[in-house]
């Protein structure tokens, strides 16, 4: 649209400058030769003729129906919108799979679309960052307009036509375009293809490009690691994966049990628990569950949803003491029974939490989460989409090459809460009978039953160690000292009056006697017990 010319300035102004200016090229404004001297300022009340604006509409519109999935489009931008759209179609069809082959395809589909595995081949003219196998296709089909060669080599009813109004001018010649990929030394793709050249918008489109004939292939490489070919590959359930460069081959496992191969996985998917649905204040957090970036944290609700259920009870062995007659674990939270994940090399094992002990909820959800029960027990779950779920599970298995492992044999320690002082300290509270830890619960009750005064009448201090309450004066032995004259004791040094009560109680079977003497209920099975292993 012309911008509007003011007319309202003085004839003056208007000479001035018509002097020192240039003359008006608008192409809107017709000047007649005859009045080209006359004073500008005496035209303002005169309309200026204005040329009608020629206006050019395209001759061809492309088809708002998709001839691929038979959609409408969403045509606001026109044709960069179809052009996006078949893009997509296209790559949902696995068209892109000859021209730039992926890492890892199984049974004919991208099992990581998002990894940054991938780069562009214009590494000249076009970015350089790494992409996703998803996000690499579309961008070589809508930047570098491969969309249009895949359409030259679909052979549908009425593809030409769109390809003609979607590439105007572009012409691609021998219909069905021959893809050669061969591997180059360093492990690139090299792909020879008719896609015409397109340069990139911006700064880098100042970058002189010379053309190249129609018939003359052109070489994209994409920067992917060389994967080596097997001929058999293991079909194991979601199975034919091949594993990533540089890193060790799964382990040959046997089947724990024969099943049909599972479906190949969306890793990309997000979907609600489908054994508690996600329903509740109490189970929200089996909503949203992921199969790609949050596979610890599926793997966890599941376990603890199957656990619920009782899945883990004939996998599990809670031991023959924490077992009732039915085989149900008899306590579940480790206030009695306690659990070692019998796995060596597990990281309960290992490092700064080695050794810690489970209760038999806990040490079931480990196992499995972290040693791979819950496979099984998905194996056995016929409600609709866990297939799909336990698919993607042992996928990620394989792929960091670990081996599935039969269950050792349980690792099971009782353990009880002092009795005297309720567990007012750690050790308290994790007494046990089991190996050296008998040791230190003789020990704890030996020195526990100090306080109470029991040991005044059993060991007497002395009259020159008592006061006139009968309670010893100096009973951490910087006066008074005291030695054990039982034969063939080892503790040869004196002694403070507390840490001689305390020795003779633990050392020589008189905590046996104050046990069975106590009137408290389970105190004299302590002593029993302690007799028998002695």
């Amino acid at each position: 649209m012309p911008k509007s010319v003011n007319t309202s300035t003085s004839g003056r102004g208007l000479s001035q400058r018509g002097q020192r200016g240039r003359k008006s090229s608008h192409p809107y404004i017709s000047e007649d030769p005859s009045t080209a001297n006359v004073d500008r300022g005496h035209q303002s009340s005169q309309a200026l003729p204005l040329l009608p604006v020629k206006t050019e509409v395209p001759s061809s519109q492309p088809q708002s129906t998709c001839l691929l999935c038979h959609q409408e489009m969403k045509m606001a931008q026109g044709v960069n919108d179809a052009r996006h759209h078949y893009g997509l179609c296209f790559y949902n069809e696995g068209a892109f799979h000859k021209l730039y082959p992926p890492l890892d395809l199984v049974d004919g589909r991208v099992v990581d679309e998002v990894g940054k595995k991938y780069s562009c081949q214009h590494t000249e003219t076009c970015t350089k960052r790494k992409m996703g196998y998803r996000e690499l296709c579309m961008h070589m089909a809508t930047t570098h307009m491969v969309v249009g060669t895949l359409m030259a080599m679909d052979d549908r009813v009425g593809m030409d036509s769109v390809l003609a109004s979607l590439y105007p001018g572009v012409e691609y010649k021998g219909g069905k375009t021959e893809v050669r990929v061969k591997v180059e030394k360093g492990g690139n793709y090299k792909t020879a293809d008719s896609t015409p050249l397109r340069r990139k918008r911006g700064p880098a489109s100042r970058v002189k490009v010379e053309p190249r004939p129609a018939s003359s292939p052109r070489i994209y490489s994409v920067s992917v690691p060389v994967r080596s070919t097997r001929e058999d590959e293991d079909v194991d359930d979601p199975g034919a994966v091949s594993p990533p460069h540089n890193s060790k081959p799964p382990k040959v496992e046997p089947k724990a049990e024969d099943s049909p191969p599972l479906p190949t996985p969306r890793i990309d998917r997000v979907h609600n628990c489908l054994v508690c649905g996600g329903q509740g204040k109490a189970n929200k957090e089996g909503r949203n569950l992921n199969m790609g970036d949050g596979m610890q944290d599926l793997k966890y609700h599941y376990a603890v949803c199957y656990y619920n259920e009782g899945a883990f009870m004939d996998l599990v062995d809670p031991g023959e003491e924490n077992k009732t007659i039915g085989g149900e674990a008899l306590e579940l939270f480790g206030l009695r029974f306690k659990y070692k994940c019998p796995f060596v090399t597990c990281s309960r094992n290992t490092g700064r939490g080695a050794g810690k002990m489970m209760g038999y909820k806990e040490y079931s959800i480990h196992c499995g989460v972290a040693h791979h029960l819950l496979e099984k027990v998905m194996a056995r779950d016929k409600r609709e989409g866990l297939n799909e779920v336990r698919a993607a599970i042992i996928l990620e298995r394989k792929r960091e090459g670990i081996s599935w492992e039969e269950m050792p044999e349980v690792q099971v320690e009782e353990v009880q809460t002092c009795l005297l002082c309720n567990g007012e300290t750690k050790e308290a509270k994790n007494l046990s009978f089991a190996g050296e830890k008998r040791l230190q619960l003789r020990y704890h009750y030996a020195s526990c039953y100090y306080e109470s005064g029991v040991y005044l009448a059993k060991y007497p201090p002395g009259e020159q160690n008592m006061d006139q309450e009968g309670q010893p004066r100096d009973v951490l032995g910087r006066d008074i000292k005291y030695s054990c004259e039982v034969t063939g004791c080892t503790i040869k040094r004196k002694m403070g009056y507390k840490e001689f009560c305390i020795h003779m109680s633990n050392e020589h079977r008189g905590l046996l006697d104050i046990l069975r003497e106590d009137g408290r209920p389970g105190l004299s099975n302590i002593a029993d017990r302690l007799e028998e292993e002695d």
